[in-house]
Order: structure tokens, then sequence, then C-alpha cells
């Protein structure tokens, strides 16, 4: 009875959606005639290309991400797609810094109102994380438990009453289920990132995490950086953050002694959704040294110039990640993980977008960038560098619409559009999804957090709006469990070498998807009102 009661409202949201998105002009004949020429087997070719072994699984800062480099920037070539990157080229180069801590310059020692010295033990008590921009530091400040770490406007906050400037902040993983909150901004605020912006926006000099275990060994950071290196964009990189680390449980509980504070009387009251921070009666001294690998890499860029005199200024976006995560450990005698699911199939989606663009008889009236970014497995790294420093003028940078791992291994039937709810896009996927005959449906799966583990979301952190569209759960047999199916099939090959173009890929599918992105995106670049964030969303109002 609930799953119908869902699907009927599904239904009604349906209907609202599309009388709302009466406003987009309907396709004309040629459109229609061009979208048709969408190519199943260019998709397949581009992927087999770019999933072969002797590309090493496009690890940055590797050959074979170059050669994927080189091979998307030919493909563009080809198409008639003008450069969209640096000083007339296809490329944004940046560079990445993989950030480790030195174990042995690693001191730090608390201290209670008496003078009493209590240290901790580096990869013991606490793991030091390193600073991505100061290779020396030294601080102290008073520590303050802040609960989950959380400010949600109107909702709820760990921060009421408290005074954290100059402080370390002390903070729980995670969120508790008990807000009830839409999966999106679950994800959102759960994210360790979410929480340091946070501590950052309020004064705090740094921020340590309590987590169940703490790994063997101080744990080390990714970053991307500009070519000169003097500014660090990373989700957990602030110039002000002088202190990151984690503890442990156990050590938690060696901060609340002489709290005069219950720990698991606060952490129950904390899981049933009740702030409960306490300004523990100690401070926290660190010193620790950072030590620094740095490797260029580069976004890829094409630009397909629009047609009206103003719009042409304002631009689509769409992005799928280049990279994937390289050589690993041998599984059944391959250590090469190929990512042709992940994101091999994404960037054959965008260049085949590309192509359609150029068959066009007449070009959009907006512009549109397609955008292949670097090291999304290292962190949404090449992403958070292109939305904070685009190739064009931010400010004209109207949305952005992000394909990552489309899981093509059956027909594409419904989608779920993660992001779209919180935007005027949602009217855009609703027109697109009418077009094809495919059905919207919300986030099958909120646990994966899949929200904040794709490049769309480095675009809504720059207060634009976003969307990735998913594959949803409906099957021409009700029988068929396509959750299940899809998570057995996950669970057997993401991130594995047995991610290959042999593995499961339905190319129809695959085709409608692209059809599908490209009339998002097209009828975006059609309409004259640029989107906008739906008035008084949390994103419209905080994350800009």
């Amino acid at each position: 009875m609930k799953n119908r009661a869902l699907s009927l409202a599904g239904l009604l949201c349906m209907g609202v959606l599309l009388l709302q998105a009466q406003d987009i002009a309907p396709l004309n004949k040629k459109v229609k005639q061009v979208l048709q020429q969408v190519d199943s087997n260019n998709i397949r070719r581009d992927i087999t290309y770019l999933a072969d072994d002797r590309l090493k699984g496009r690890q940055p800062g590797q050959p074979g991400y170059q050669t994927a480099v080189d091979y998307v920037t030919e493909q563009f070539k080809q198409a008639g797609v003008a450069p969209g990157g640096d000083n007339g080229t296809y490329l944004q180069k940046l560079v990445l810094r993989r950030a480790g801590t030195d174990a042995k310059s690693v001191i730090a020692v608390l201290k209670d109102g008496a003078g009493n010295v209590d240290s901790l033990v580096s990869g013991k008590d606490i793991a030091v994380l390193p600073h991505g921009t100061e290779a020396s530091v030294s601080a102290e400040g008073a520590l303050v438990f802040v609960g989950y770490g959380l400010d949600i406007p109107g909702k709820y906050t760990d921060y009421q009453g408290l005074d954290v400037k100059g402080k370390i902040v002390v903070m729980l993983m995670s969120a508790p289920a008990s807000l009830n909150l839409p999966s999106t901004l679950s994800a959102h605020f759960a994210n360790p990132g979410s929480k340091i912006a946070i501590a950052i926006a309020k004064g705090a000099k740094g921020v340590i995490m309590v987590q169940a275990s703490l790994p063997a060994s101080n744990p080390g950071i990714t970053m991307a950086m500009d070519p000169a290196k003097t500014t660090a964009y990373s989700r957990t990189t602030y110039k002000e953050l002088l202190v990151m680390a984690r503890i442990s449980q156990p050590v938690l509980q060696r901060l609340f002694m002489q709290s005069g504070k219950n720990l698991k009387q606060v952490l129950a009251s904390l899981e049933q959704g009740k702030p409960a921070s306490v300004v523990l009666p100690l401070s926290a001294s660190f010193q620790y040294k950072s030590v620094y690998n740095d490797i260029e890499s580069y976004n890829v860029i094409g630009k397909i110039e629009g047609s009206d005199p103003q719009l042409k200024n304002e631009y689509v976006v769409h992005t799928a990640h280049l990279d994937h995560v390289g050589i690993g450990t041998p599984v059944k005698g391959d250590s090469i993980y190929n990512g042709a699911h992940d994101n091999a199939s994404g960037v054959a989606s965008l260049l085949e977008i590309a192509r359609t663009y150029k068959r066009l008889p007449a070009k959009p009236r907006r512009s549109i960038l397609i955008v292949m970014v670097t090291a999304e497995e290292m962190g949404l790294l090449g992403s958070a560098y292109f939305a904070a420093n685009p190739t064009v003028p931010k400010a004209q940078i109207v949305a952005d619409v992000n394909t990552d791992m489309p899981t093509l291994i059956a027909p594409l039937l419904s989608v779920a559009p993660l992001g779209a709810e919180h935007s005027s896009l949602e009217k855009n996927v609703a027109f697109a999804c009418k077009e094809l005959g495919i059905e919207m449906q919300k986030d099958p799966m909120p646990e994966e957090v899949r929200f904040v583990r794709s490049d769309q979301y480095s675009f809504v952190l720059q207060g634009i709006p976003a969307l990735h569209i998913k594959y949803g759960i409906k099957t021409a047999d009700p029988a068929f469990d396509l959750v299940k199916f899809t998570k057995e099939w996950r669970d057997a090959n993401y991130h594995k070498p047995s991610d290959e173009i042999t593995n499961g890929f339905d190319f129809t599918a695959g085709r409608r998807y692209v059809q599908l992105n490209f009339l998002i995106s097209y009828s975006i670049a059609q309409t004259t009102v640029r989107p906008t964030w739906n008035k008084g969303d949390f994103f419209e109002k905080s994350v800009q």
C-alpha cells in the first residue's frame, strides 16, 4: 500500500511539473530528426577506446589519462566543436596536490585549567591530517564539542549560544536520521566538507572529527590547485583551518572526563535530534609538518557557441569525469581498473551529445560547454576547480547537467534527477522525459548519498543550479527487482577490474540516455528565462 501511495503521489507531482513545463517551447521537426540520429555505435566505440587496457585505468598524472585527454580533444576536433579551455585550447590546466603529514613531526597535547598536560599519541589516539598550503603549522585553541557540527537554518543547530571563534571544535561524523531531512539535504549536511565549511564560517581554527576507529597512519588529502599553487580547492581544505584531525570514541570519552557531562546521555540526546553541545574544560595545542607531491592534470573543454545575440553569452554546462582509479589490487589476475561504466560511458555520452548539437541545422540560443573533468575519483577536484575558476565568466553559467556512471545495464524506462527538485531544472527534466516517454522518479537509493558524490555538487556549492540523471526503478516486468539487480551488479563491479566494455552494457539504453540529457540542456539553452533556485530553497539562500 505504501508503494502505491508513493506512486500516486509521484504521478500527481509529474502532472504538476508537466503543466509548469508548458513555457518550454515544443521541439520542431528538424530537432526531432536530429535526435533520432543519436548513434549507439558511437557510444560503444568511445567507451571501448577509453576503457581499453592500454589506458591503464585513466589515473590522473599517468600516461593513460593523457591518452584519454588526447582522445577527447581529437573527438571534439572531428565533430567541429570549438576549444573552450585556456588560451584558445581545449585544456584547462590545474595542479593536483597530494599532501601527507610528516608523522615524526606531530605533537598533540591537551591542557586543562590547572595546567595539567595529556599528550595524544599520533596514530593511536589521534590522526592529524596535513595542511593544504602551510608546510609547517603550530596552533592552539580551546576545545568545544559541537555534536554533529550541524547548522540547518530553521531546523536545527549545534552552535546555539556558542562562540567558537579561534577555537577547535570536536564533532561526530554523519547526521542523525531523526531530523528527517530530504535525501539531498541529508547528504549535504552529513558530508564532512559541509561541516568544516560551517565551522570555518563561525570562526573555528580547527576541526576534530570522531570516528569508530583510526587509520593505521595519518591519512593524506588530495586537492586541486591553480597552476601557481597559491590556492587549494577541496571541500576539506581551507587556509584558515589550521587543525584537521580525527579521534576515536575512547579519546572522546577522555575529553569528557572533566566536563561534568555524561557522554552516553549526550550521544543519546543527539541521536534523538536534540542539540547537546558542551564547552570542554580543555585546550589543545598542535605542531606538525606537511609534505607535498604535485602533479599536473587537465580538464578538457569544448564549446558550441549559441546563436542569440544576448543569450549566447550565457552557458549551459555538461560535465562528466574523464578519470578513473588506475591500477590496483589484482582481482582474478586483473589489476587494471578500466572504468568502462565509471565513467567512460559518461564521457562517451557527452561526446555524442556534442555531435548531436553540431548536427542541428540551427545553433541553440545559449552556448554549450562540454566539460570532461579530472580527479573526480580523488574528491570531485576537477569540477571543484572548474566551478570556482571556469573558462567563461562564472556568473554567465546558468546550469550544469552532470553525467556520472549512467549504469547502462537495463532498459531506460525511468530516471531519478538528483538535485533537480531544488530548482526550475525539474521542469526541463519533465519536458525531456515527456518527449521520450520516460518516467520521473525520486531517488530510489537515498542511503547512497549520491547527490554529494558526483561533479554536479561542485556547481551547486558555487550557487549554480545543477542535476545528475540516475537510473530509476521502473521495469517492463513488474516482477523484476531492478534495485536488487543494480545493487548486486554494483557490488560485483563498482571500482573493480571487471568494469569493462564486455560487462553488461545496454546500448539502446545508452542512446536514450544521451537523447534525454541532450533534451534537458537543449530546453535550457532555448528558454529565455535562465534557471532559478526554487524560492526559499536551502541552496538558494545558503550555498552561494
